[in-house]
C-alpha cells in the first residue's frame, strides 16, 4: 500500500522540463522584441512626421522667395527695356534710379522686405522656425545679382520633450 501512495504522489506532481523553460525564456523575449518594434516604430512615424513638417516649411519659404526674385527681375526687365543705355554714367545713374523706383514697387507688396543702398532683401519665415533670408544687389544696367540666399533655423531650447513611452492613457 505504500508503494501505492508514493506513485500517486509522485505522479500528481508537475514537472517543468529544460524544454519547458526554454518555450518560456523564448516566448518572454518575443513579448520584449514586440514592444520594442512597437515603440521604434512610433519613434520612427514621430520623426518622420516632424521632417516633413520641417521640410514643407522649407519648400514654403523657397517658393516665396523665388516669387519675390521673380517679380523683381520682371521689375527690371520692364526698367531695361523701356530705357536705352548708353556709355554716360549720367544715363546708368538714371537707370539705377528707375531700377530701384521699380523695385521699391514691388517690395511694398512683401512684409519686411527693404532697400539698403543697391540692395534689396527679404527674409521668409515659418511657423517651424525655419527663415530664408534673401539679398539681391542692382546693378547699374538694371540687373540684379543674389547676393545673399541664406536658410536658418531658430533652436528651440523648450521642445516638447522626448517621450520613452506613453503609456495608456488611463494610467497616468
Amino acid at each position: 500500500m505504500s508503494s501505492n501512495i508514493r506513485m500517486t504522489r509522485e505522479s500528481g506532481s508537475v514537472r517543468i522540463g529544460p524544454v519547458s523553460v526554454f518555450s518560456l525564456v523564448i516566448v518572454l523575449c518575443l513579448a520584449v522584441m514586440a514592444v520594442l518594434a512597437v515603440s521604434t516604430a512610433q519613434a520612427a512615424y514621430t520623426a518622420a512626421e516632424k521632417q516633413a513638417w520641417f521640410t514643407s516649411a522649407t519648400y514654403n519659404n523657397e517658393q516665396a522667395a523665388q516669387s519675390f526674385v521673380a517679380e523683381i527681375d520682371g521689375a527690371l526687365a520692364g526698367v531695361r527695356a523701356s530705357s536705352e543705355v548708353t556709355n554716360a554714367e549720367e544715363a546708368n545713374a538714371d537707370v539705377t534710379a528707375d531700377a530701384l523706383v521699380a523695385v521699391a514697387d514691388v517690395i511694398s507688396a512683401y512684409e519686411g522686405a527693404y532697400i539698403d543702398d543697391n540692395q534689396v532683401g527679404a527674409e521668409f519665415s515659418s511657423d517651424s522656425g525655419r527663415t530664408l533670408s534673401v539679398v539681391l544687389t542692382i546693378r547699374d544696367d538694371a540687373t540684379y545679382e543674389i547676393s545673399q540666399w541664406r536658410a536658418t533655423t531658430q533652436w528651440n531650447e523648450a521642445g516638447s520633450g522626448e517621450v520613452l513611452w506613453s503609456g495608456s492613457a488611463q494610467s497616468r
